[in-house]
């Protein structure tokens, strides 16, 4: 909690427009068991073709109100810089401070390329892709108990693929995740704590070896409903996972609200898993 607090307010020392001009997002979801996600970002454009975005991740799998050894955290930062009105260059960075048995560091780079404004009934394109690079490490086995040579390294490259468009109220998005190469095959016994599935505010846990996802909307004056279907397969196993969720935003303004719910498994009864999904976005 301590981390947080200060991370929190070095942030507002070191911009101190923060609460001037910008884009401050957060989103959570609260399921079984007492878990608790939360994501959190600022993106600061300084009109010199620079946009900076820190960014805040969190997640709780205990039902304690102070638990260090069951919630962890992400601090990450994206640098943009608007070459022209069609590229922009990207760097992106974050750390995860060691807790619940692991830890993790990544970066990436990469570009947004947007072709044309509008092309018939087709809007606002958008196509981004990424080169990344994490490192992990981890000191337990999935049963928790601490690894008889004390930890285990990984290093794991990837590439991302993003597309966006508006066709209409209607926009789509897409995104495509693949792991490249593993430093060395994990051990089955291993798992890790914290693994990301696109459009989805949930953490789940585990070596995800690709990942696929399209999410739908239909924008209004008042509201926008929104639906996302992820599939997902982890490095140990050849089947593939799904999740998918739909929701409404709520436009107020210069602020956007929102309320929804994400479905991990949803054809599997045995390994479902439900979360109430919540976020608030503000343009300052």
């Amino acid at each position: 909690m301590r981390l947080k607090t200060a991370f929190v307010s070095l942030m507002l020392l070191i911009c101190p427009c923060a609460l001037c001009y910008g884009q401050l997002s957060f989103s959570g979801v609260n399921g079984e068991r007492g878990y608790a996600a939360m994501r959190a970002h600022y993106r600061l454009d300084l009109d010199n073709g620079f946009i900076f975005t820190p960014m805040y991740g969190y997640y709780r799998m205990s039902d304690k109100e102070i638990d260090e050894a069951g919630s962890t955290s992400r601090y990450g930062l994206e640098v943009a810089y608007e070459i022209n009105d069609s590229w922009q260059v990207l760097a992106e960075g974050f750390w995860q401070p060691q807790a619940v048995g692991y830890q993790a560091v990544g970066y990436a780079a990469g570009a947004h390329w947007r072709p044309f404004y509008r092309w018939g009934v087709l809007r606002n394109p958008i196509l981004t892709a990424y080169i990344e690079q994490t490192r992990y490490r981890t000191y337990v086995d999935k049963q928790g108990n601490d690894l008889p040579n004390g930890s285990f390294g990984e290093v794991e490259t990837g590439t991302q693929v993003q597309a966006a468009a508006d066709v209409g109220n209607w926009n789509l998005k897409a995104t495509w995740h693949k792991v490249i190469e593993y430093s060395s095959k994990p051990p089955h016994y291993l798992t890790f704590s914290w693994a990301n599935i696109p459009f989805m505010t949930a953490v789940v846990q585990g070596f995800v070896k690709e990942a696929a996802a399209v999410r739908l909307s239909y924008r209004t004056d008042i509201l926008t409903p929104y639906a996302s279907l992820a599939r997902y397969r982890y490095n140990e196993l050849s089947d593939t996972a799904a999740a998918v969720s739909a929701g409404l935003h709520l436009h107020l303004g210069e602020m956007n609200l929102s309320g929804g719910v994400e479905v991990f498994e949803p054809r599997r009864e045995a390994n479902r898993k439900t979360y109430f999904s919540m976020s608030a976005e503000v343009e300052f």
